[in-house]
């Protein structure tokens, strides 16, 4: 099965993407938890 240069460049930058959202939840979550903590 000869590798499709396309189609692993299109994984990768799904890859990244995905990785991005994850860490932009976590730390928008981490974010939310750090204003609900504080007393208003």
């Amino acid at each position: 099965m000869i590798p499709d240069k396309k189609l692993k460049k299109r994984n990768i930058w799904t890859a990244l993407g995905l990785l991005l959202f994850i860490v932009f939840l976590f730390i928008f979550t981490l974010f939310n938890i750090g204003v609900f903590d504080r007393p208003l």
